[in-house]
């Protein structure tokens, strides 16, 4: 079984894809900068209980949709969807309980040779070995 950051991250990797949009972690080269895509970084994981069994782990990730620079509302609706997919994240073998709603920051990135449109979606997670029950 893999441990749960590495679980989650791959079940919102995957939402991701099935909404459409490429992903790619922070660390990875965008060669072609094929937009739109989404960069998905693990920001925190925390063990938060210890059950006789299983133990209890809460993650903060941070999900960058990127579209080009007239790009704002293809990104923002992108966000959205995402948002949505994130609400319904399932790992077979933990418990799964979104930790508050995902919040929504929009920004210009002229950082690159180029000027991107950047929405910053920011969503907690706690995840429960299911051995706990």
């Amino acid at each position: 079984m893999q441990p749960p950051s590495v679980a989650l991250y791959y079940a919102i990797v995957e939402a991701i894809n099935k909404a459409g949009v490429t992903t790619y972690s922070a660390s990875q080269d965008v060669e072609d900068m094929k937009l739109p895509i989404c960069r998905v970084q693990l920001l925190t994981s925390n063990s938060t209980n210890q059950f006789v069994n299983a133990r209890q782990y809460e993650h903060t990730f941070q999900l960058d949709v990127i579209t080009a620079q007239d790009g704002l509302e293809e990104g923002l609706t992108l966000a959205y969807k995402i948002m949505h997919k994130l609400r319904q994240i399932g790992v077979e073998g933990f418990l799964v309980d979104m930790n508050g709603e995902p919040s929504l920051t929009s920004m210009v990135d002229s950082s690159t040779n180029r000027i991107l449109n950047r929405q910053i979606i920011r969503v907690n997670y706690d995840i429960i070995e299911d051995t706990a029950f």
